[in-house]
């Protein structure tokens, strides 16, 4: 290796003619500088990029191009120095390093021919994008869905909150109505078991009402008609003969129900406790119109009378003109609390009139109020007895 004295430079086979020197030379220097540079350039590339595959098959031939550069360089050097057996050890390093690198790259010929061509990475970004405009609709319908389920649970808890505030309103509404119906005072002491006896009536008649309304479906209504006759037809033997009942339809919410059935209940049970000849003598018609264009209309009245004859029925025509008193001389048939009731706080409750007046053989009560009041519609009930408490309960006060 070290014995090259013997040799001659390889200058001497060139007649050390500068121009091919220069030419020999120069060409080897500068394919030993990109032979430098490249594996360079790969080994900065694999440090940068961890998730590059084959990382052996570039180092193998990142050393290729390095030893080829080398044995140009050798080349350079033995136009002076006949160094011959060094640079043919780098050959031969060369050489190896050559058939690794060409073993190794026909084993990945199979993972070679499998990288998508351009056509196929155009066909893959294509489904890509499908795909995408795909995931696109499905987050926006997911996001829609998202804003209408957020806007029924808003809804929904809108309601619940109405619902329970309508909850409360109605439990003040009928407690305040019960508290009116307790006459403290003489009358308890004087009379106990009539005053339990008419308590307890009023109170069933409310809660008569309230069932009437919220057995029939989820609108919590029921007809006029029937609320009437649920609290009435109980108390008679012979309904059929002794009640008739003529109106339009009126469809009536709880709030309105209790208080009719209030009226109701107050008169039937005073016409019961007449003796038994009279009241098999006497017939009850009610009967009811809407003032204004029909039931719907919020701003329409409701007329309510109730009729009451005992044989000969030629007294209707005295009634033409409704009073707030009876006549001179005919006795109130209506204790004190009774016609405070009827004539004062149910009608205040329901934002309207009730009157009444007494002829020798009949009786006759009517009732005006608001449609809307009965029905409910939109609210108007609480809102009438919201603006009536203080009037109630003075009239309470009056009572007791």
């Amino acid at each position: 290796m070290f014995e090259y004295d013997q040799y001659m430079p390889h200058g001497m086979c060139l007649l050390w003619e500068p121009w091919l020197v220069i030419l020999w030379a120069g060409s080897d220097l500068m394919i030993f500088v990109a032979y430098m540079a490249i594996p360079l350039a790969l080994v900065m590339v694999m440090r940068r990029r961890d998730d590059l595959r084959h990382r052996a098959l570039v180092a193998l031939f990142a050393a290729f191009i390095l030893l080829c550069g080398i044995t140009h360089f050798m080349g350079i050097v033995t136009l002076w120095y006949p160094i011959y057996p060094f640079t043919g050890a780098v050959k031969l390093a060369t050489g190896i390093v050559s058939l690794a690198t060409a073993f190794v790259l026909f084993r990945l010929i199979p993972v070679f021919l499998r990288i998508p061509t351009p056509d196929t990475h155009e066909e893959v970004i294509g489904k890509l994008e499908v795909t995408l405009a795909d995931l696109s609709r499905s987050r926006d319908e997911l996001e829609s869905r998202v804003r209408q389920r957020t806007e029924e649970l808003n809804d929904a808890n809108t309601r619940l909150a109405l619902t329970a505030r309508d909850a409360v309103q109605r439990s003040r509404n009928l407690i305040q109505v019960v508290s009116s119906l307790t006459r403290p005072g003489v009358e308890i002491s004087q009379y106990p078991e009539r005053f339990l006896r008419e308590l307890r009536g009023r109170i069933n008649a409310l809660a008569i009402a309230t069932s009437t309304v919220m057995e029939q479906d989820d609108t919590a209504r029921a007809s006029l008609e029937r609320v009437i006759r649920r609290q009435i037809e109980p108390l008679f033997n012979s309904p059929a003969q002794q009640l008739s009942t003529d109106g339009p339809v009126v469809e009536v919410g709880a709030q309105g129900a209790q208080q009719l059935s209030l009226i109701a209940w107050e008169l039937a049970s005073r016409f019961v406790q007449i003796g038994r000849a009279d009241q098999a003598r006497g017939h009850i018609a009610v009967s009811w119109t809407v003032d204004g264009s029909d039931a719907d209309d919020e701003e329409a009245s409701l007329i309510l009378e109730w009729r009451e004859s005992f044989g000969s029925t030629s007294e209707e025509s005295d009634f033409d003109s409704v009073s707030d008193e009876p006549p001179a001389g005919t006795p109130l048939p209506l204790d004190e609390f009774s016609e405070t009731l009827l004539t004062r706080i149910v009608p205040r409750l329901l934002g309207g009139k009730g009157r009444f007046e007494i002829a020798p053989a009949a009786f006759l009560y009517r009732l005006t109020c608001p449609i809307s009041a009965i029905t409910a519609r939109n609210g108007a009930v609480e809102t009438v007895i919201e603006a009536s408490d203080d009037e109630t309960n003075g009239h309470a006060s009056e009572v007791t």
